[in-house]
């Protein structure tokens, strides 16, 4: 290897609700693939987790602070 492989992306999530009638479609559920990922929290409630035993949990939102999620790739990397 003679270049690392990294990449930033920066993503907006919308506190609008989906609509699929309207052609309005929110982010729902998924993994995070990278290795982390920091989101910045607002006034915008919507956020959740997923347990290991499947139940989902709100996350409160705390404008200002960071949500850190481990993502896919870490989980990989250090097997779960």
């Amino acid at each position: 290897f003679s270049e690392p492989s990294t990449f930033i992306r920066l993503l907006h999530y919308s506190a609008e609700e989906s609509a699929p009638s309207e052609g309005v479609y929110a982010c729902g559920a998924h993994s995070d693939y990278g290795m982390l990922t920091l989101l910045l929290t607002d006034d915008n409630a919507g956020l959740q987790i997923q347990t290991k035993d499947g139940i989902w949990v709100d996350v409160p939102p705390k404008k200002g602070a960071f949500v850190v999620n481990i993502g896919d790739m870490f989980e990989r990397w250090t097997n779960g």
